[in-house]
C-alpha cells in the first residue's frame, strides 16, 4: 500500500493553480516536464558557479512544484499519455542527476569530521535515490498498484534538500544534513525493497 503521508499532498492546492495557470497559456504537460528539467539545470548552476545555496534551493523547490504539475496538466487537461509517463519519469531522473551533481561538485573537497569523504556521501544518495524510483517503477509494470513506500518518496527528497540548502545559507551544517539525508534516503530504499518483496510474493501466492 502507497504511504499516506505525502507533501504533494500538501502541496497539492498551489500545485493545482500553477496547473490551471499553466493551461491557460498554452503550457502543455510534456513543455511543463521540459520547464521541470530547466529550473533543476538552473539549480545545478546557481550551486556550481556561484556557490549560492538559496537560490539553488528556490530553484529545487520550483523543481518540485513543476514536477507535479505536469501530471496535474494532464489530468485537467485530459492529455494523458503513455509517452507522457515515460518521459515524466525519464526527465525526473534526469533532474535529479543535475540536483545531486551540484551538490557532488560543490562539496568535492569536503570532509565530513575529516574522515568521511562528502563525494561518497552525495553519490551514495544519488544512486539509492534513483533506486527508490526505480523500485516502484519495476514493481508497477508486474503489478497493479501504487508501490509508493518509505519516507522518502521523490517530493520528500527534494523537498529536504532544499531545507539543507536553506540551513547552508545561514548555517555551516550542510554536510552533516547531508549525511543525514543519506541515511533517511538508503533506509527507504532498503525499506522499499524489501515491502516490494514481500508484497510481490504474498501476490504471488495469491494467484497460484
Amino acid at each position: 500500500m502507497a504511504s499516506k503521508f505525502r507533501l504533494r499532498y500538501l502541496f497539492k492546492p498551489l500545485i493545482i493553480l500553477i496547473s490551471k495557470v499553466l493551461i491557460k497559456i498554452r503550457v502543455t504537460p510534456n513543455l511543463a516536464t521540459v520547464l521541470m528539467l530547466g529550473f533543476s539545470v538552473l539549480s545545478f548552476i546557481t550551486l556550481t558557479f556561484f556557490e549560492n545555496f538559496l537560490l539553488f534551493s528556490i530553484f529545487v523547490f520550483v523543481t518540485g512544484i513543476m514536477d507535479g504539475c505536469d501530471g496535474a496538466i494532464a489530468r485537467l487537461s485530459n492529455k494523458s499519455t503513455k509517452f507522457g509517463g515515460f518521459f515524466d519519469s525519464f526527465m525526473d531522473r534526469l533532474s535529479e542527476f543535475f540536483i545531486f551533481l551540484g551538490l557532488y561538485i560543490l562539496t568535492s573537497d569536503d570532509f565530513l569530521w575529516n574522515i568521511i569523504d562528502m563525494k561518497i556521501i552525495v553519490l551514495i544518495s544519488f544512486i539509492a535515490s534513483i533506486m527508490i524510483s526505480y523500485c516502484r517503477a519495476r514493481a508497477e509494470v508486474f503489478f497493479k498498484g501504487d508501490f509508493d513506500i518509505g519516507l522518502m518518496a521523490r517530493s520528500e527528497r527534494l523537498f529536504s534538500i532544499v531545507i539543507i540548502s536553506i540551513i547552508g545559507t545561514f548555517f555551516d551544517l550542510t554536510n552533516i544534513f547531508l549525511f543525514i539525508f543519506m541515511w533517511l534516503v538508503l533506509a527507504t530504499f532498503i525499506f522499499r525493497l524489501i515491502r516490494i518483496y514481500v508484497i510481490i510474493k504474498v501476490k504471488e501466492n495469491q494467484s497460484n
